[in-house]
């Protein structure tokens, strides 16, 4: 049995009409289409804090997702990309470090329930843990 027995649309798959009016009109469609990767993780609170080290007052984020070092906030403020804050996991827990972190990216959230809210999606590249978490 030779692998085109097995499936039989191998070779057609990748015939493609670009031109096709159906196509072009679903192409057009998807094209605002944006993954944010919330639900990777459960939620939970964090505090973060302006500046590398952790100074100032804290503001309160909510962790969706983290893959590697890179963490996924819903946050109700804008953060500019490439610049720093510290992130706090035990939220309102005494002890612990604060987590030195870098804005990668920044949007405004597009899903139907962020419509009307200050909703972001804020991806930070986690770069190191430092000093004591003091409320």
């Amino acid at each position: 049995m030779n692998r085109d027995d097995k499936d039989p649309t191998l070779g057609r798959m990748t015939e493609v009409d670009w031109d096709d009016p159906d196509l072009q009109r679903l192409l057009e469609s998807t094209e605002t289409f944006r993954l944010d990767n919330r639900g990777t993780s459960p939620a939970s609170v964090v505090h973060l804090r302006p500046g590398a080290a952790g100074q100032g007052a804290d503001f309160r984020a909510l962790l969706v997702g983290e893959t590697g070092n890179r963490l996924r906030l819903l946050f109700d403020q804008a953060l500019a990309p490439g610049s720093m804050i510290a992130l706090h996991r035990a939220a309102g827990a005494a002890g612990g470090t604060w987590e030195s972190c870098s804005v990668v990216d920044c949007r405004a959230g597009s899903r139907r329930d962020d419509q009307g809210r200050a909703i972001f999606v804020i991806e930070l590249q986690a770069q190191r843990a430092h000093g004591p978490y003091t409320s």
